[in-house]
């Protein structure tokens, strides 16, 4: 198996592009394109004539030590391939990875499940959740929680709208202040990312950002899916607080199911391992499609404790 490590200005976009595209495991976040606009740096392992690859997402912000992290907005890299992702050819791709990188914390996607235990890596599961459509919507809604069905009986009553006319500037700003009100304060790499995925994706035809509004026009609710192959990626939401009391993000869930419904495509809700999150989406039926973590400390010991 011959793997090779390029350098970003070797890679050839084009067959980079086309593994992930046609790979069995395909996800989004391993395009080029992608790559480039949630990170400043990165490298990658390809397998022959891009019969497989694998993307390192680094920098050396810890004291010039090179180190291999996960990006915002970027939940699953690991090995994408045309051909299955058997354990030798996982152990192959993660023994290549240059010992230059002391540390990792990488999650890999849901295909590389046949991770060596030998290798000295700390595996940590992480929870996402599928929602399969390829089923009438009357069997999707039955699966659903008496709760979500309240909550939809109750936006039933007022009169909410939807439209997907909303600036990925005011998408992202709403979500930014309501994760402020809430404590969680991200970069604001974050959001610059965000808009640069988002407008990316739009003029891919890749995404689209669904909105919740009540009878004065205002947002109850917005989620910015993505679109690959048969997934429906659900990579931000944001609700109001009026949109939280009145099942706005239910309203808006429902009726992209409603519209998926019958076809062989999948919402993926992106996580959660936070248990009220998880449990928000197993109530419409959702499963657990787990994906592995990835960590290795090698940093020298005056440093090491900083990454416990």
């Amino acid at each position: 198996m011959e793997i090779r490590l390029l350098k970003r200005d070797e890679i050839d976009d084009p067959k980079w592009n086309g593994c992930v595209h046609y790979a069995l495991n395909s996800k989004i976040y391993g395009y080029t394109w992608y790559l480039d606009n949630v990170s400043e740096e990165w490298m990658g392992l390809v397998e022959g004539d891009y019969e497989s690859v694998f993307p390192l997402v680094w920098n050396d912000k810890l004291f010039k030590i090179k180190q291999l992290y996960q990006p915002y907005l970027c939940q699953q890299l690991g090995l994408f391939s045309v051909n299955i992702c058997s354990q030798e050819r996982i152990k192959q791709f993660l023994l290549t990875i240059p010992r230059e990188f002391k540390y990792w914390d990488i999650g890999l996607n849901d295909a590389n499940k046949n991770i060596p235990t030998t290798l000295g890596f700390e595996i940590v599961i992480k929870n996402n959740f599928h929602l399969y459509l390829n089923k009438p919507y009357e069997s999707l809604y039955a699966a659903y929680s008496n709760n979500i069905k309240r909550n939809l009986k109750k936006a039933s009553t007022k009169k909410l709208f939807l439209n997907s006319s909303l600036k990925p500037e005011k998408f992202v700003a709403e979500v930014k202040k309501a994760q402020i009100q809430k404590g969680i304060l991200h970069p604001e790499a974050l959001y610059h990312a965000a808009h640069r995925i988002i407008y990316n994706c739009l003029h891919r035809g890749k995404g689209v950002i669904m909105v919740a509004y009540d009878s004065q026009k205002n947002i109850c609710a917005a989620i910015f899916f993505m679109f690959n192959g048969n997934a429906i990626v659900n990579l931000l939401n944001v609700s109001t607080e009026f949109g939280k009391e009145n099942g706005a993000m239910h309203f808006l869930l429902d009726a992209t199911i409603q519209r998926e419904a019958n076809k062989h495509k999948y919402i993926d809700f992106e996580g959660s391992s936070i248990e009220g999150i998880a449990r928000f989406y197993k109530s419409f039926g959702a499963v657990n499609v787990p994906y592995y973590q990835l960590k290795k400390n090698q940093l020298p010991w005056w440093i090491k404790w900083r990454k416990h």
